[in-house]
């Protein structure tokens, strides 16, 4: 039997004699004299066979007894994870699994989830421990969880019972998510609790919502996440304030704390939200503002559209100056009125560059059919129709098409955490918080559409959608017909300067001659130079990600390691060969046993993924 050292903390076996205690000993660290252990103390640190052997010396056990703080055995086993110990105390008649016990009067599977020992909490629940007791401040062990920050604790308890909008005893009346918002805001909690059906609108016993803590707390972050996902910024508390009102209070309180030298680093932020809320309300306004995402697609091609209008129809450097800058001023106002400068993300600016997007492939057609359709060959304009009719079909395709979405209904997020803890799974195991799912590689959840997307590249603005396993092959389309379609036309606006004689003029001279004489096709060359520039580099950029296997989040990822340099090859650790890479990209030969379809194939480990390349490569020899 093992002997105690209450000043180290630590036990020595008597190798003498296993079955007595040996209280002769000295500590090998202090090398004090050690002692017999107590139950608790044996509850503690995880001493079985002593506790069982002090137990059975006892006459008439009470396995709920209590120590000097009002503990039991299963409170100190609870709390340090003594797992084994555990399921014997779990396994004696009359063990009270929900006793109330410390300061806090709590049950052991709170004392297990203050410590985040998940497995503990997995044993207690198995044996009847209710989660949703509280204790004398009134929370319950969801509540100790959260204000934790443990994710992956908080979601298994709301998946086994718990209530995620359970209310707090006390006299605020709070939720857990509305304790997140006042007290420790942890982005990776709030997503899995609105994840798991956390309500963004509950309110505390005073009126104050998720919006007003927030406020009070000024954490930027949690108010973009409220607002985001439909927050009330006009909701008032018993006192009639709203968010914006509170945090004007706290600006109050910084500035007379820093002299007036700090401010609230919401207050900008809610001001802008509801300034816009309370503007733009009469007609036609109220009608654009209404419909964000249309005006913000239309706004490139009015503007586009109208500083084409200015170099044709006005004349004289200062009258084309007036046009572009009524042109800004236009822009300008539908640019706020469509609300793009007030609570900003991808997901909103999307219209916007989808717009710049497909505008300026029709102002480009536009040229071509006015200015170099009757110039060139049937054949030519065969060719560049072709080309450019590529580009809006691509688009489209990538635009509407599903970028390989990894679904979970509520019920499969309950059942995906519940396996996750009670299959003891490893450690490394990557976990969507916001989904509530193991993430297969390459996966990754977009922010912006709020869903995992298998073999995730990027979200791109200038399509309004994530770029994923199932359209990732269509945006590449369209950047080659893109690339083709403008490269194609420059060699056009090229030669149809040729032909104007702008190449005898001197360097000195043309820019004028250009602007003057042509300065709608000069502004289309110009307009297809610069979409050349940087549609070309992610024309190139992908062909290398065909090719070795790459997407842009995992380059993103590498070069995030403390040493990029160390990667030596250009193949990524999921390459499989250029070729098997180019047909799997490209979703070829479907029926080969060797094809990955990362969308439906969901690999947990690189080893698995080369593991399968193998046994196909054998079953071939075979």
């Amino acid at each position: 039997m093992r002997v105690f050292c209450g000043e180290c903390k630590t036990t020595r076996a008597n190798d003498a004699d296993a079955t007595a205690f040996d209280t002769s000993l000295a500590c090998a660290t202090c090398e004090r004299p050690c002692t017999v252990p107590t139950v608790f103390q044996c509850a503690q640190f995880g001493l079985l066979d002593e506790l069982k052997f002090l137990l059975g010396e006892i006459v008439a056990v009470d396995i709920n007894m209590r120590d000097d703080t009002n503990a039991t055995l299963l409170h100190w086993a609870a709390l340090n994870n003594r797992i084994l110990l555990m399921m014997y105390l779990l396994e004696q008649p009359n063990i009270d699994v929900n006793a109330k016990g410390g300061e806090l009067q709590s049950t052991p599977v709170y004392w297990a989830a203050h410590r985040n020992h998940v497995y503990a909490v997995a044993l207690l629940l198995e044996h009847g421990a209710d989660p949703n007791i509280h204790d004398v401040n009134g929370m319950n062990t969801l509540f100790v969880a959260v204000q934790s920050g443990l994710t992956i604790l908080s979601a298994y308890l709301v998946a086994m019972g718990c209530p995620v909008d359970s209310r707090s005893l006390d006299e605020h009346r709070n939720t857990p998510l509305l304790w997140l918002c006042r007290y420790a805001f942890d982005l990776d909690t709030m997503r899995m609790l609105y994840g798991l059906g956390a309500s963004v609108h509950a309110a505390d016993a005073n009126g104050n919502t998720g919006l007003h803590h927030a406020a009070r707390s000024d954490v930027v972050k949690a108010v973009k996440f409220l607002l985001d996902h439909g927050a009330d910024v006009h909701a008032r508390n018993n006192d009639g304030e709203t968010p914006l009102d509170v945090s004007q209070g706290v600006a109050r309180e910084i500035q007379a704390r820093s002299e007036g030298r700090k401010t609230a680093a919401c207050l900008g932020f809610l001001t802008k939200v509801t300034s816009y809320e309370a503007s733009y309300t009469t007609f036609p306004l109220s009608v654009l503002k209404a419909h964000p995402a249309q005006t913000a697609f239309w706004l490139p091609w009015l503007v586009l559209g109208l500083g084409a209008l200015c170099l044709h129809a006005l004349h004289g450097f200062w009258m084309i100056a007036a046009g572009f800058i009524a042109t800004g001023a236009v822009a300008y106002s539908l640019f706020q009125v469509a609300g793009l400068s007030v609570n900003p993300s991808k997901r909103k600016n999307a219209a916007l560059m989808l717009g710049v997007n497909i505008g300026s492939t029709f102002w480009l057609i536009l040229v071509f059919a006015v200015e170099l359709y009757p110039r060139v060959s049937a054949w030519t304009t065969v060719v560049q129709s072709t080309l450019a009719l590529g580009i809006p079909i691509c688009l489209y395709v990538t635009a509407k098409r599903d970028p390989g979405f990894i679904p979970t209904s509520y019920e499969e997020r309950l059942q995906n955490i519940r396996s996750l803890v009670d299959l003891k799974s490893r450690s490394d195991i990557k976990l969507c918080t916001t989904c509530v799912q193991r993430r297969p590689l390459r996966s990754k959840h977009d922010a912006e559409l709020n869903m995992c997307v298998a073999r995730f590249d990027h979200y791109c603005p200038f399509v309004a959608n994530a770029v994923g396993a199932n359209n990732h092959n269509y945006f590449f389309g369209f950047l080659f017909f893109a690339v083709a379609a403008i490269g194609f036309e420059l060699v056009l606006l090229t030669s149809y300067f040729g032909d104007a004689g702008i190449g005898a003029l001197s360097y000195g001279d043309m820019p004028f001659v250009l602007f003057h004489d042509y300065p709608v096709v000069t502004a289309a060359f110009i307009l297809a130079s610069v979409h050349l520039l940087w549609i070309g580099y992610l024309f190139g950029f992908n062909v290398y990600g065909i090719v070795f296997s790459w997407t842009t989040n995992e380059v993103v990822l590498s070069q995030r390691q403390p040493n990029p340099s160390a990667i030596q090859t250009h193949h990524s650790v999921y390459s499989r060969g250029w070729l098997q890479n180019t047909l799997d990209f490209f979703h070829v030969r479907k029926n080969s046993a060797a094809y990955v379809n990362w969308r439906v194939h969901h690999f947990y480990d690189v080893r698995d993924l080369h593991a399968k390349t193998v046994t196909d490569a054998e079953s071939k020899e075979a």
